[in-house]
């Protein structure tokens, strides 16, 4: 489907098979400074920055990649060994994507960091983008992916699709629809078929 239509896919984030994945449980909350406490109690205030986090990741729409392809457990536990992994020419692919798509869009695809996720930045104490942290950040367990991603967040109801399978479903969860970005053929460089 993705060389029959020139495009990537983008799933919302809550739908990966991580739990952890772009999950506001990645950043500590709970140490809300005394001087924050004026107003409202700590755990109203850990609650208030919490959600924000919560909806971003409700609002996200990320596309996986990867720099192997080669890896045994990815053939695994994506394609079950059969099937075919598609590598892009990045340079390519970046001179399609622009702001059009969503609120916020990455042209360049970013590598994930992984880290140990049970140390958690203190979000009022440590000096950290968070919300690239929620995005590019994973446990040290799936560091062999390699993973890269590009994001929209909030992306254009006019860039949003069904897969196929999904078009008879009686119920659908809006989390389900993907976001398909159309990339130019140039942009894909290289198949490689996995066959039991």
């Amino acid at each position: 489907m993705m060389l029959h239509h020139s495009n990537l896919m983008y799933a919302n984030a809550t739908t990966f098979n991580d739990p952890f994945d772009c999950h506001p449980s990645l950043i500590d909350f709970s140490k809300v400074p005394s001087e924050r406490c004026k107003i409202w109690d700590a755990t109203v205030i850990e609650d208030l920055e919490s959600n924000r986090y919560i909806n971003n990741r409700n609002d996200l729409w990320i596309c996986c990649l990867s720099k192997v392809y080669d890896s045994l457990l990815m053939w695994s536990y994506y394609n079950k060994h059969v099937g075919v992994c598609i590598g892009l020419n990045m340079e390519h692919v970046k001179k399609y994507i622009h702001i059009g798509y969503g609120m916020m869009v990455t042209t360049q695809a970013r590598e994930v960091k992984y880290t140990d996720i049970i140390n958690k930045p203190d979000y009022y104490r440590d000096r950290e983008d968070y919300f690239s942290y929620q995005i590019f950040t994973k446990a040290k367990a799936w560091e062999h992916e390699q993973e890269m991603r590009l994001f929209i967040f909030k992306p254009s109801p006019m860039f949003m699709a069904l897969l196929p399978f999904q078009e008879d479903k009686n119920e659908l969860n809006w989390k389900e629809v993907r976001s398909f970005i159309k990339i130019g053929p140039e942009c894909f460089d290289s198949i490689y078929f996995q066959y039991i």
